[in-house]
Order: C-alpha cells, then structure tokens, then sequence
C-alpha cells in the first residue's frame, strides 16, 4: 500500500485551520443539548433554572466568549443576573486575595427569548452577524429581556 502524501494534504493549503474547525464543529455537534444541565436556586422564593454564559453561547452556536465580546460591545444587554461574588483563591498569582464577580448566570426565559429573536432574523447558525445591519436586535433583547425580568 502506497502512502500518497499530495492527496491526504489536498484539502488544505498552507496554514489552514479547515480540519481543526472541521473537529471543532463536529465536537459541539456531539455535546448535550443547552438547557442539559441547569442550576436551580431560590429566586423571589420560588425554584429557578439558571444557566451559565456558556448555555447561552451554545443555544446561540456561539463560545461564550463572543458573548462576553457582545456584552462588552452592548450588542447583546449584560446578564440581570449573577451569582455571589467570591475571594480569589490563595496561591502564587499577584492576585491572591481579589474579589472576582460572580458568574454570569441566565434564565431559561431570558435563552429563549434570544434564539427566538437570533432565529427571526435568520442568524442562527451563522458564523459571524454583521451587528451594523441588525441594530434592532439589540433594541428587541433589551425589551423581551426587561419585559421578562420585571414580570
């Protein structure tokens, strides 16, 4: 059996990342499903599913750090809710002692209602969104996620 090297690398031409995204995709194909694992804590005395950024990010097909991106940049409106702030660990870090943020936590409302809104306009799915051609997003997050975390 001969080993043909020009046609294993066909695909590819020099630094490409098409195989490594080819895994990437098909690893968060494999994943559970957002809303698999959810936290529940006591919110106004009742039972609530919280989410972390990363089920956001995954329900949007998304990584939670092009979340935070969008938060940061006001695309998308920053979390209502975070959990209890806590003391960096000790260590060797300059930064033993800080006080991180908490996590940014969502509700299942809050998910739902942004993939409602990414699907209306058909960007679910999408590698990139062009923000500049949907400024109502934005506008529409804001009322559903204020509507929802004052009803």
């Amino acid at each position: 059996m001969t080993y043909d090297i020009e046609s294993e690398f066909a695909d590819l031409y020099p630094g490409s990342k098409r195989r490594r995204r080819e895994r990437v995709a098909a690893a968060v194909a494999e994943r559970a499903t957002w809303d698999s694992s959810p936290m529940v804590k006591m919110f106004n005395g009742e039972p609530t599913e919280f989410f972390e950024i990363g089920a956001l990010a995954a329900a949007l097909g998304k990584r939670p750090v092009t979340i935070r991106l969008w938060e940061r940049k006001s695309y998308i409106p920053k979390s209502p809710y975070r959990l209890p702030s806590h003391e960096r660990p000790g260590g060797t870090t300059m930064l033993d002692g800080d006080t991180m943020p908490g996590k940014r936590v969502y509700t299942r409302a809050l998910i739902e209602a942004a993939v409602e809104e990414f699907d209306r306009r058909d960007l679910l799915g999408r590698v990139r969104v062009e923000w500049k051609e949907h400024d109502d997003l934005t506008i529409a997050l804001v009322e559903r996620w204020t509507a929802i975390t004052t009803a």
